[in-house]
């Protein structure tokens, strides 16, 4: 997605509506923040993009990564590697659904 190109009155206006100094009406305000908002992003505004998010399998398998290797250094060593063991069965478990989320 292209944005339109900044200019030096798109900029005045941006600075002159974030200045404590002036008096402005409610309604010019808000016409002029939707101007504004179309000059810098358009017609469609500024769009997110959804990032890829992790599937259930791979947030355990970083979990059972970080408790080992916390437990590995002596950081509640029989506490995380219980806890470890647990989150593995049940890796195991989605791992032999058909439809797994790897």
């Amino acid at each position: 997605m292209t944005l339109p190109p900044r200019t030096a009155d798109t900029m005045s206006d941006a600075i002159s509506l974030s200045s404590p100094n002036g008096r402005i009406s409610n309604r010019a305000k808000a016409a002029s923040q939707d101007r504004l908002r179309v000059a810098l992003f358009g017609d469609a505004g500024l769009q997110r993009v959804q990032a890829p998010q992790p599937s259930r399998a791979n947030k355990l398998r970083w979990r059972i990564r970080d408790l080992r290797a916390m437990a590995a250094r002596g950081m509640s060593k029989r506490a995380f590697t219980m806890e470890a063991d647990a989150l593995q069965a049940e890796l195991d478990a989605i791992c032999e659904e058909p439809n797994h989320g790897t």
